[in-house]
């Protein structure tokens, strides 16, 4: 089948707001209690992110882990922002704006240390570096407390029972990641992580209450809309673009995940998704696990 589409012409999903993006949120929400204690909350929350791709964990994490990691990421920012970083050094490797050690997203995820990596602009000038962002692979090896709090925080084996209940096949966490955004602009558009079978979890470990936080957002229901797939795969082979972009989003609703510190997102990663840029003094921190086969 042919899709009409205009040569140059990206469409945006309609970002919800107001009462219409609590009441979505609302739809896709469990409580973490009853997730981890009722058959029935289980079975519906299964439901929810096999339909639409994305799902809400409230109140998945008690204050003290997250002091845990929040304490050691502050430091670990102080000591970045300064220069102090002979002590990182021995517990990771750096790749720093002005030192790239390590290059390629299956090499850091195959390394044997944590690795901390500032994002920097892409050399080409491409838009979606998120330039500023502090990625830190395996933060679990940064020290034992930071393994604790993190196992702590993850809920692997729930998640993972959950994930085959959505799935019908075995998931297995693949890399560990602690994303730490200050004032990042640069943000990818709408997009997919391939068309394999992949979620990721994301554990807030600071409040994101509005779009000037940079939210995780989300079309749902896109992971299983084979008819916008093939639009925007067409769209992008005509534009010369990365085939995983998802610009073709005409008629359709994103969702901005606003959450607390202590609530899990997980989605399905076929989906259409993307962060929201920030505001200039805007943190965020978010712990994350990926999922696949």
């Amino acid at each position: 089948m042919a899709y009409r589409i205009s040569a140059g012409s990206p469409h945006l999903p309609r970002l919800l707001s107001g009462a219409e993006r609590e009441a979505a949120l609302d739809r896709l929400s469990v409580e973490f209690t009853a997730l981890s204690r009722s058959k029935r909350a289980f079975l519906q929350a299964a439901l929810i992110l096999r339909r639409q791709g994305v799902l809400l964990v409230r109140q998945a994490v008690p204050p003290q882990p997250l002091r845990a990691i929040n304490a050691e990421v502050n430091q670990l920012l102080e000591q970045l922002d300064t220069g102090q970083t002979k002590q990182l050094e021995s517990k990771a490797i750096l790749n720093l704006p002005n030192k790239r050690r390590i290059k390629g997203y299956e090499n850091f995820v195959d390394v044997e240390q944590a690795v901390i990596n500032h994002r920097v602009r892409r050399p080409d000038g491409r838009s979606g570096s998120d330039a500023g962002m502090v990625d830190i692979f395996h933060p679990e090896r940064l020290s034992d407390a930071m393994a604790r709090a993190v196992t702590a925080c993850l809920h692997e084996r729930l998640i993972s029972r959950l994930l085959l209940a959505v799935s019908l096949m075995p998931m297995r966490v693949k890399c560990r990641n602690l994303y730490l955004n200050r004032g990042v602009k640069d943000t990818r558009g709408y997009h997919c992580d391939g068309r394999s079978r992949k979620f990721k979890s994301f554990v807030f470990l600071t409040d994101v209450r509005d779009l000037g936080d940079g939210p995780y957002c989300y079309v749902p229901a896109t992971h299983r809309d084979r008819l916008s797939w093939k639009r925007n795969r067409q769209f992008n082979e005509a534009q010369g673009l990365n085939r995983h972009e998802y610009s073709q989003l005409q008629g359709l609703d994103a969702l901005p995940l606003l959450a607390y510190a202590g609530d899990m997102v997980i989605s399905s990663q076929r989906g259409a998704h993307r962060g929201h840029p920030q505001h200039p003094s805007a943190r965020r921190a978010v712990l994350v696990n990926m999922y696949q086969r």
